[in-house]
């Protein structure tokens, strides 16, 4: 199949969604499919490059400010960027599939390039494009952003949800009727050598925590600074990996807690270096507000870390509390703060916790995804192709071969 992957962010731009998109792109490819991806440019980056076997396609927006986070301008202005780059890359290529991630603000310019070239969309609906109860303008809290999410839905061939939670919530708070499947995210296994803590710059004698994500509210990262500031024993480092528009606001509360020595703001860090240091912390903690999968957390647990998460989203599918850590009701800091010392003092938990985390994540190999991905692509071509034969059937039967309403 020839397929264009549309996602306003894709590596190295933006967060979890983006690096989950080119994990799914790079498996398809891997199976003989031609996959094309349709993205926001930055900078310096060039506005067509190939990057492992995928050919990629940047278009400028307007207010981009940095990689970890788009301004509203840079996704509104990712519209009229995408149609009229996907116009020009669909008149040279004719694709069978589009595949378009997150609703908003991808969505609408699938919806335009599919009804140009009567080409299938499956949306890919991830999470903040259908509910995010931190935002003003999210589908949750807009009535305009939720009619214009409703509209890219009915549109859609087929939709795809990374997580029961997100179905539920576009069918229930959406009304969504287009058919839904749940896939979830995969993990690409990553390959990469262990370095001691010595090398990495961690005390050896502390228990290391570490949080990996955008440093936004919806991450809840605050509630770790709380939780860690209760704890009576201080022998504790926690690593936060990411960038954002929270940063300071971290800093200063980590500062007006007391325990600035102890939290190490690590910045963006990809590929290897990533897994180096998830593989030398002693457990992995992101109570976020609501996610709509977390991709980190399978991260996490391929390196064998406990996890600690919220009671609420995506995660949910496959975060057990007792198992693969412990699941905290959202907001709740002083539940947080004994899960986390429980296995700050539980070295036995901490293990067999992580021996179950490190079997349990094979079940979510990338490969696994890409089969049910190509799979859905089949069964939509099929699908098209039926409605295109019956209307055509349909045609054939018209008294002198002439069509309703003409």
């Amino acid at each position: 199949m020839r397929i264009l992957m549309i996602n306003y962010e894709f590596p190295p731009l933006g967060g979890g969604g983006g690096v989950a998109s080119y994990q799914i792109a790079k498996a398809l490819a891997a199976r003989e499919h031609e996959v094309d991806v349709l993205t926001t440019g930055w900078r310096d980056l060039p506005g067509e490059d190939t990057v492992d076997g995928l050919r990629i396609y940047r278009v400028p927006v307007v207010g981009r400010g940095d990689l970890a986070t788009a301004s509203l301008l840079s996704m509104l202005s990712f519209l009229p960027s995408g149609v009229v780059r996907g116009l020009r890359t669909l008149r040279k290529k004719r694709y069978d599939i589009l595949n378009t991630h997150f609703a908003i603000p991808s969505g609408p310019t699938g919806v335009a390039l599919s009804r140009v070239f009567r080409t299938p969309q499956v949306l890919t609906i991830i999470g903040g494009d259908i509910y995010d109860p931190t935002k003003r303008l999210s589908p949750s809290n807009s009535v305009l952003l939720r009619a214009v999410v409703r509209c890219v839905l009915d549109s859609s061939a087929q939709i795809i949800a990374i997580s029961q939670d997100i179905k539920t919530r576009a069918q229930l708070d959406l009304h969504c009727q287009t058919g839904i499947e749940v896939i979830h995210y995969g993990l690409t296994p990553p390959e990469f050598e262990k370095r001691s803590r010595q090398e990495l710059g961690i005390p050896e004698d502390e228990v290391v925590l570490i949080s990996i994500g955008r440093l936004i509210k919806r991450k809840a990262l605050g509630d770790v600074l709380l939780a860690l500031s209760r704890l009576e024993e201080r022998r504790f480092r926690l690593l936060i990996i990411g960038e954002g528009p929270e940063e300071d606001n971290l800093r200063d509360l980590a500062q007006r807690l007391g325990i600035s020595t102890q939290v190490d703001f690590m910045g963006a860090i990809w590929g290897e270096r990533k897994f180096q240091y998830l593989a030398a912390a002693d457990m992995f903690v992101l109570p976020s507000i609501h996610e709509g999968f977390g991709l980190v957390f399978l991260e996490a647990m391929h390196c064998g870390l406990p996890v600690i998460a919220s009671s609420s989203g995506g995660q949910t599918d496959f975060l057990e509390d007792g198992k693969t850590g412990f699941l905290i009701p959202v907001g709740d800091v002083q539940v947080l703060a004994g899960a986390i010392l429980r296995l700050v003092n539980d070295e036995s938990l901490r293990r067999q916790m992580s021996e179950f985390n490190k079997e349990y994540v094979k079940g979510f190999h990338i490969s696994h995804v890409a089969e049910r991905y190509e799979a859905l692509f089949s069964e939509v071509l099929r699908r098209s192709s039926r409605t295109a034969d019956d209307a055509g059937a349909a045609a054939s039967t018209l008294p002198d071969g002439g069509s309703y309403g003409s």
